[in-house]
């Protein structure tokens, strides 16, 4: 029986180039590594589905220098540490978060912290998270991810950098269907 794979999962974007819909986002990211001027907090909020998480995956493989394939998979695997705040949003989840912070990268120059929709973390949570997101170590870059931006507590949105995702367009969604059809080998209308 052959292995299938679910398409989302078989066509997530590996690099930038690859993202659909978010151009001034990743031009932003990609010019802010390469003159090593990233912040050590960002913020992505947006709709679901628009590549809030994806991004952030990338932008954690790029920070360290890993490539598109995802070679170095065991490195990766030790400087990327993802949280969803919707099943771990007590000050316990945070307080083990901030334990793993303390210690720097055995490989590559960055750790870098995902948490993912991170309005669902519960105020005390957000306090005890705060005091990390003021002072992280220099080798420490949290993103957080959220589609509720609105539920974020102002202390915590006034430390990141904000990249308002947009919905993706009719055409852009039209050109990866093409694409997708094409390498499938179905035959479509437009």
């Amino acid at each position: 029986m052959e292995n299938f794979v679910v398409s989302a999962r078989k066509y997530r974007p590996l690099g930038f180039e690859e993202v659909v819909g978010q151009g001034h986002i990743t031009t932003t990211l990609k010019n802010a590594i390469d003159n090593n001027h990233l912040a050590q907090a960002l913020l992505f909020c947006g709709p679901r589905g628009v590549g809030k998480t994806t991004c952030a995956r990338i932008l954690a493989r790029m920070v360290n220098k890993f490539d598109d394939q995802g070679n170095a998979e065991s490195a990766n695997a030790l400087n990327i540490y993802e949280l969803d705040a919707a099943s771990n949003n007590s000050v316990e989840d945070i307080r083990n978060l901030i334990d793993q912070v303390r210690y720097p990268p055995q490989q590559g120059t960055h750790k870098v912290y995902i948490i993912d929709e991170v309005h669902m973390l519960s105020n005390q949570a957000f306090n005890a998270f705060l005091k990390t997101l003021e002072e992280p170590p220099s080798y420490a870059i949290f993103i957080l991810a959220t589609t509720e931006k609105h539920k974020v507590i102002p202390t915590i949105l006034s430390r990141c950098q904000i990249f308002d995702f947009n919905r993706i367009e009719i055409d852009d969604i039209t050109y990866q269907l093409k694409k997708i059809a094409e390498k499938e080998g179905i035959d479509c209308e437009e």
